[in-house]
């Protein structure tokens, strides 16, 4: 029995592409996310838990953080989200034939700013995207062909 078809890490590391879903209906853009393996988020991850870990230890003992402390997790929690984006395509409505991806008339670049704007425009795209990336069942190795 081949196992390979159980693998995941690569796929996560690399990252791989999504039909981006809002609202209960698919939309004419994809993005690129990270798997929660890979290296890049696991790194984020642990800097954030050493950033934090006093202040969540905090919260469950009934103390609350100052507000400064409480501002950048917020911050942190934005970027948790951004860290996980590596592209972003767009497709015309039959999703036939690759397009630019415009806000208002104007082109998007497939750049971290882009992702930001987006996340900040469309609250909705964080869980969509932190769904996908937490799920390893969306990276898994496809079929060989062998």
């Amino acid at each position: 029995m081949d196992l390979n078809n159980l693998a995941t890490q690569e796929n996560a590391e690399a990252g791989d592409w999504f039909p981006v879903e809002l609202y209960g209906k698919k939309q004419n853009f994809d993005l690129k996310i990270y798997g929660d393996d890979s290296d890049v988020v696991q790194k984020f991850i642990r800097k954030s838990s050493r950033k934090f870990g006093g202040a969540v230890g905090d919260l469950t003992k009934g103390k609350m953080p100052d507000d400064k402390t409480l501002d950048e997790m917020k911050e942190d929690d934005k970027e948790a989200v951004l860290i996980r984006i590596c592209g972003i395509r767009g497709w015309n409505d039959e999703r036939t034939k690759a397009e630019p991806v415009l806000w208002d008339g104007k082109e998007l670049k497939d750049e971290p700013a882009t992702y930001k704007f987006l996340l900040e425009k469309i609250p909705a795209l964080k869980n969509f995207i932190l769904k996908i990336a937490r799920d390893r069942t969306n990276f898994l190795s496809k079929p060989s062909g062998n």
